[in-house]
């Protein structure tokens, strides 16, 4: 539903920043193919015609809009440098608490590299590229050197980092299935704490070979 009537074109930063907005929570919610272009814009309360001056086409908008997820990443880039002396596991530790802390306040994410993972193809590689790739490699890596240390168990490295992104990305995505399941509220405080001490203590530390020492 739109949350503004459509107003006349504005050329302005602000339009643009408040198009990729809309756009962002409608190609999460509906995914790129059944998002369309003019739900975009009565989400984003302005005109098509004001739409297609600041963006071509979808798929252009599609990347302006991930593109605005790239600070988010770029944060937790700048935390996991500031650890990098650490062991691998703890910084590994310490990347999946910022996951779940970024994936809470960004949403979208999450629901996005799901959907586009799952369908693959050109925007996957594009998000691979642009995005999700990078990160991905260096825990990937970090899982690796843990598991040469002796710290973590020899299961494969990139299986383990993405199935640890998915299970905490899974109750956020399907917030709306625990409200009509269980009546259960994932968004409220005591909720997101249980949420991490699972993914933290109960996925995480059981792949570590000693979890006792990450406590």
């Amino acid at each position: 539903m739109a949350k503004a009537l459509a107003q006349p074109a504005r050329k302005g930063p602000q339009t643009a920043i408040r198009i990729r907005e809309a756009a962002l929570e409608l190609f999460s919610r509906l995914g790129f193919e059944r998002a369309t272009m003019a739900e975009i814009a009565a989400e984003a309360g302005v005109s098509q015609a004001t739409l297609h001056y600041h963006f071509e086409d979808k798929f252009q908008l599609w990347r302006a809009a991930m593109l605005q997820l790239r600070a988010v990443i770029g944060e937790e880039e700048r935390l996991l440098e500031a650890a990098m002396d650490s062991p691998p596991e703890v910084q590994l530790r310490m990347a999946m608490r910022l996951f779940l802390q970024i994936s809470w306040r960004h949403p979208a994410l999450g629901r996005i590299v799901a959907l586009e993972g799952m369908a693959g193809g050109e925007r996957l590689e594009w998000l691979d590229a642009h995005l999700i790739g990078p990160r991905n490699r260096r825990l990937a890596e970090l899982a690796k050197a843990a598991i040469d240390s002796g710290a973590l168990k020899p299961f494969p490295a990139e299986m383990l980092i993405i199935t640890l992104q998915a299970a905490a990305a899974g109750v956020i995505n399907l917030a709306p299935m625990m409200r009509v399941s269980f009546d259960v509220e994932v968004t409220e405080a005591p909720a997101r704490a249980a949420h991490e001490r699972m993914i933290l203590d109960a996925l995480l530390g059981g792949l570590l070979t000693d979890p006792s020492a990450m406590t």
